[in-house]
């Protein structure tokens, strides 16, 4: 045990029965934000992208996570995807190659992890402090799927998450 009668977890105040708060740095204070439709902390997933296609070269059976998406991804994308506007990095398909977003985020509540449109998330921008978008690449044809970017969106002004209507509920 250590000195001073702490935790030796160091998951309790000294002297307290209650366990330390949860304090998320990047919600305790509002965020200057210029723009919230402005997509910001960006992460590009473009060397990835290149390494699974030379890897996905290599393998002979032609099974790979690249080329097995899950089967609500592929519906997702047959259903409300966006057309890229570029060919398969796989299959060369020119039309069969679209986009989707989806949005994550504390506030969000039961609505995170849901598909958006841009015209959703623009809308979303100015009436939630935080979320983060990430934009998945789906072939139709071949399957091949890829995280393309994650960005966060929003004007910065920390919200309390959204509650669960009662049709959600039932």
């Amino acid at each position: 045990m250590p000195r001073g009668g702490g935790n030796p977890r160091g998951n309790r105040n000294p002297g307290s029965s209650a366990p330390a708060p949860k304090v998320r740095p990047e919600l305790a204070e509002p965020e200057h934000v210029d723009d919230p439709h402005a997509p910001r902390r960006v992460i590009d997933y473009t060397l990835q992208r290149r390494a699974a296609l030379g890897s996905l070269v290599l393998v002979a059976t032609g099974a790979s996570d690249h080329l097995e998406p899950h089967p609500h991804l592929l519906r997702a994308a047959k259903n409300h995807g966006v057309p890229a506007g570029q060919p398969c990095p796989w299959c060369k398909s020119k039309s069969d190659l679209t986009t989707l977003n989806y949005a994550y985020g504390d506030e969000l509540g039961p609505y995170s992890g849901r598909l958006r449109t841009q015209a959703d998330l623009a809308t979303m921008a100015t009436e939630h402090g935080q979320f983060r978008v990430y934009q998945v690449e789906v072939c139709k044809s071949c399957g091949w799927n890829h995280l393309l970017r994650s960005y966060v969106l929003g004007d910065g002004v920390p919200r309390p998450a959204l509650r669960a209507t009662k049709d959600m509920l039932d």
